[in-house]
């Protein structure tokens, strides 16, 4: 087997019968139609009243406003984080539908050499706030099988445009010490603010591809899973506690995408950092998750409930308890991001430390893990350095 196809099937291993997935069994989606999770709503408002009427640090009312503000990008002015063609991430060209046109918006570009385009993109991102930018072409089994809207209860498949087959991955870091807080608003903040980066980012890079003459879907959480995507641009390796994990910013980053017909020849890439062996030697969030929503163990192809999708060899959390205990604590946690030993700084000790994980030597794995315990790190920050200027 070529070196590529075995970092990727190290990454995840797609067994026979694997199915899109339907957006509906999203665990957020649930809270709309499932009585299993259908009290998330109400008590996640009560919780947020609770923190406020009582002044807990990191959940009083400047930090709930600090993250209510945060998200209005994200899902205010028409756009929704999981709901694909709306507002800023429309599939449609933003100029024309403000009754602005650009004099070369008509004329396609001849894309020519596609390494000199990709590298274009990569500024481009970069420009637009991007911290992280691969390319990968679209893998239909990541496209999801049928999306849902739970204004309307609708659940229409999903249907991407004929002819784009190239994805443009980008992923925009969270502030290290805001995310030292979790579980609290001022983390929530954090990734509310990341949220309205990305949906700018995504939008203005698709509006870029369409003056230049071709079709851009920008996403965020809608549309394609961003997770899968990432891996195939080779910018992390997926991990136990769920999210992509990146060499430069840990499990502390974010993921937008851009489906286009522009030509950029695009290849899976594959990142291998020695992560799923470290992942293998490290629990630390299975310990920490207070909901105990993430497993132990090796990778598995079984899913815990439908808001798995079984046939990927893979670490499955069980995002029902998860949910549940958002709701109950009145933010999106965030406690298996802090306590990540990947979610640290870039000093000399760190980068040595990411250096002997590539070995892949499961007792060196071993010392790390417990090295990071000695050492403090992990531990919650005081979330009110965020008011206090510390």
């Amino acid at each position: 087997m070529p070196r590529e196809e075995r970092r990727m099937a190290e990454n995840y291993q797609v067994l026979p019968g694997y199915k899109r997935f339907n957006q509906k069994n999203n665990a957020i989606m649930r809270s709309s139609w499932d009585a299993k999770l259908g009290s998330y709503d109400p008590r996640n408002v009560r919780a947020i009243k609770e923190h406020i009427h009582r002044g807990d640090p990191g959940f009083d009312h400047l930090d709930f406003a600090l993250s209510n503000g945060a998200t209005t990008v994200a899902s205010s002015l028409g756009t929704a984080i999981n709901r694909p063609n709306s507002g800023v991430t429309s599939w449609e060209s933003l100029a024309k539908q403000w009754g602005r046109s650009f004099p070369i918006e008509a004329d396609r570009l001849e894309a020519g050499d596609p390494d000199r385009m990709r590298k274009a993109l990569g500024k481009v991102a970069r420009f637009y706030g991007a911290d992280l930018v691969g390319f990968t072409p679209l893998d239909e089994r990541w496209v999801y099988s049928h999306h849902y809207d739970p204004r309307t209860a609708e659940n229409p498949p999903v249907e991407i445009p004929a002819g784009c087959n190239q994805v443009i991955v980008m992923g925009v870091s969270m502030d290290h010490g805001m995310f030292a807080t979790a579980p609290t608003a001022v983390m929530m903040a954090e990734t509310q603010r990341n949220y309205s980066v990305l949906a700018s980012l995504a939008g203005s890079v698709a509006e870029f591809i369409r003056t230049l003459g071709y079709q851009a879907l920008p996403c965020m959480n809608d549309t394609a899973l961003s997770v899968p995507l990432a891996v195939d641009a080779g910018l992390g390796q997926p991990s136990r506690l769920g999210p992509v994990v990146t060499p430069e910013f840990g499990p502390r980053v974010r993921f937008c995408k851009v489906i286009t017909d522009l030509p950029l020849n695009a290849r899976k890439k594959s990142a291998d950092f020695g992560l799923i062996e470290f992942c293998e030697a490290c629990e630390k969030c299975a310990e920490a998750c207070p909901a105990k929503s993430l497993p132990f163990g090796p990778r598995t192809a079984e899913p815990k409930n439908i808001s798995n999708n079984p046939g990927v060899l893979k670490w499955y959390g069980n995002y029902e308890s998860c949910r549940l205990y958002w709701s109950h604590v009145g933010t999106n946690c965030g406690i298996c991001l802090r306590v990540c030993p990947f979610n640290h700084g870039r000093g000399f000790h760190h980068r040595i430390a990411k250096r002997l994980v590539r070995l892949k030597w499961r007792w060196v794995n071993r010392l790390l893990v417990k090295l990071h315990g000695w050492l403090g790190y992990g531990k919650q920050k005081d979330p009110r350095f965020f008011w206090n200027g510390g």
